[in-house]
């Protein structure tokens, strides 16, 4: 039998030499068959990522967490122990971190590095989908942040309309709605839903939740058709 063709990334042309947990497997308790979803990579897009992926989940749990929560448990399992080992992590984290009259702390957020760990994200998931690579040169691709505060006074109002705007969308193509729930133990931990009506060459919007309160929606636009062999550009 002659040898199987190597497969590649679902990034990028290079040779996969992994696999991809998404979501990563940091964010699920230890132990037990999580029996998550995972992609072809190189190691560029998979271990390489690793320090935005703990980032994003140190964010989350802070955000997310309360009481004895699961994303509290996970804070607890996980994360503890990486800001622990890691000094320069942690002073990072709490850079321009400020306390509030309620007692509350409110950190900073680099939203760059949450859009690169949802970028990834959704590039696994589509993927998966549709067993093709995710072409920015087709979609245009942003992430909505439901959950987060802003002192930007305009970004309140803004993130409620966005909220309306994608429960409207989900309930009026209901029954065209993928949903997707990872790991359900005692809560789940992340779930999404995607609507994508005309498939992978069209727009499509994924509404992400983790912990059951953190939620993200990632808006997929199509900036322009696809060339398909055959047919005469306009």
């Amino acid at each position: 039998m002659g040898k199987k063709a190597p497969s590649t990334c679902f990034r990028c042309e290079a040779e996969a030499t992994t696999r991809e947990h998404f979501p990563p497997k940091a964010f699920f308790p230890k132990g037990g068959n999580l029996q998550l979803k995972t992609v072809p990579a190189c190691s560029k897009h998979n271990n390489g990522k690793s320090g935005d992926d703990m980032y994003v989940l140190v964010q989350i749990c802070l955000n997310a967490a309360a009481g004895d929560n699961l994303a509290a448990s996970i804070f607890k399992r996980s994360v503890i122990g990486a800001l622990k080992r890691s000094p320069a992590f942690r002073a990072a984290l709490n850079e321009g971190a400020e306390w509030l009259e309620s007692g509350a702390r409110r950190y900073q957020v680099d939203m760059a590095r949450f859009d690169s760990f949802f970028d990834s994200l959704c590039s696994a998931l589509f993927f998966e989908r549709y067993g093709i690579r995710f072409e920015p040169d087709i979609h245009h691709i942003n992430h909505l942040y439901l959950s987060f505060e802003s002192k930007d006074p305009e970004y309140q109002p803004s993130r409620e309309v966005a909220r309306r705007e994608v429960a409207d969308l989900l309930q009026t193509l209901s029954d065209r709605v993928e949903h997707f729930e990872a790991a359900k133990i005692d809560e789940v931990v992340y779930q999404n839903k995607i609507v994508d009506p005309m498939g992978a060459r069209a727009s499509i919007t994924i509404a992400h939740s983790f912990y059951g309160c953190f939620e993200v929606v990632s808006l997929l636009t199509i900036k322009r058709p696809p060339f398909i062999f055959g047919q005469q550009p306009h």
